[in-house]
C-alpha cells in the first residue's frame, strides 16, 4: 500500500472512530481495541490504524497509557488555546505578530525544506492528520492550529530559527488573537478545510524538498489569517489599514 492510500484510509478510519467516541459508544476512559483488532475490524493495514490513532491523539481524543493501551480521554476536545503568559493582549500586538510571521515563517520553512528533520517531518504529517480530522466538526480549535504550526517549525534543524518562530507562535494565542480569527475557529467549516489543505501543502513541499512551494503555501495561509483579522469587527480602522497593506505587500502580484 502506498503512502497516499494509507493516509486516506487512516483518515477515514479516524473519522469513524471519532464518531464512536462522540456518540458514546466508546466513552471517556475506554481502552480501545488493539491495532491488530482494529485492522481486522476495519479491513485495513496496521499502518493505517496507526495513522488513525495518531490523528485522534493529536486532536485530543485519545492518549496512550502504559499497560493499558490507547485510552479515550475526551469526547469533544475543546481548548482555549495555547497557554502562555506573553499571549497577545492588544489588536496592535496581533498585527505585529502577523507581520513578523509573514516575514519569518515562509523563510524558515523554505530553509527547512533543504534539510528537514525526518522525525519532526513525521510528526508534522501526524499533526496535519489531526487537523483534517477536526475540520469535520465545523471549526478548527485554536490549539490544533497552533500545534500544527509548532510541528512544522520543528522540521527546521537550526535551533535559533526554530526558537524565534516558536516564540511568535506561542504569542499568537489568547482571547484577543482568537477574536481576530473567529471566522476559521467558530463555524467557518469551508475556511477550516482550506486551512487544513494549506498545511498539507506546506508539509508536502517540505517532504519533496521544495522550499519555494513550502514558502508560498505558508505565505498563502498567513495571508488568510491577515484577511480574517482585517474582517474582525473590533479591529481599529488604523490597524485594519495596516493589515490591508500587509496583504497588498505580501500577496501575489497582480
Amino acid at each position: 500500500m502506498d503512502g497516499k492510500t494509507s493516509t486516506s484510509a487512516g483518515l477515514r478510519i479516524a473519522v469513524e472512530m471519532r464518531a464512536r467516541i462522540d456518540d458514546g459508544l466508546w466513552p471517556v476512559g475506554t481502552t480501545l481495541p488493539t491495532e491488530l483488532e482494529l485492522a481486522r475490524e476495519f479491513d485495513v493495514s496496521r499502518p493505517s490504524v496507526r495513522e488513525a490513532l495518531s490523528a485522534l491523539r493529536f486532536a485530543g481524543y485519545v492518549e496512550p497509557r502504559r499497560r493499558r493501551g490507547t485510552v479515550v480521554t475526551s469526547a469533544s476536545p475543546v481548548s482555549s488555546g495555547p497557554r502562555h503568559i506573553r499571549a497577545a493582549r492588544t489588536f496592535g500586538e496581533v498585527v505585529d505578530l502577523l507581520e513578523a510571521r509573514l516575514v519569518l515563517e515562509p523563510a524558515v520553512v523554505a530553509f527547512a525544506a533543504a534539510d528537514p528533520d525526518p522525525v519532526a517531518l513525521d510528526l508534522a504529517h501526524e499533526a496535519v492528520g489531526g487537523m483534517e480530522l477536526v475540520t469535520g466538526s465545523d471549526a478548527i480549535p485554536a490549539d490544533t492550529d497552533h500545534r500544527l504550526h509548532a510541528a512544522i517549525a520543528d522540521v527546521c534543524r537550526n535551533p535559533e530559527l526554530r526558537a524565534g518562530l516558536t516564540s511568535l507562535l506561542e504569542r499568537a494565542s489568547g482571547p484577543v488573537w482568537r477574536r481576530t480569527q473567529a471566522t476559521a475557529w467558530e463555524g467557518g467549516a469551508p475556511l477550516s478545510r482550506r486551512w487544513a489543505h494549506d498545511h498539507r501543502e506546506v508539509v508536502g513541499a517540505l517532504e519533496r524538498g521544495d522550499g519555494t512551494a513550502a514558502a508560498d503555501a505558508s505565505r498563502r495561509h498567513l495571508l488568510s489569517a491577515v484577511g480574517n483579522a482585517a474582517d474582525c469587527p473590533e479591529m481599529p480602522p488604523s490597524l485594519r489599514r495596516r493589515l490591508l497593506g500587509l496583504r497588498e505587500r505580501f500577496g501575489p502580484a497582480e
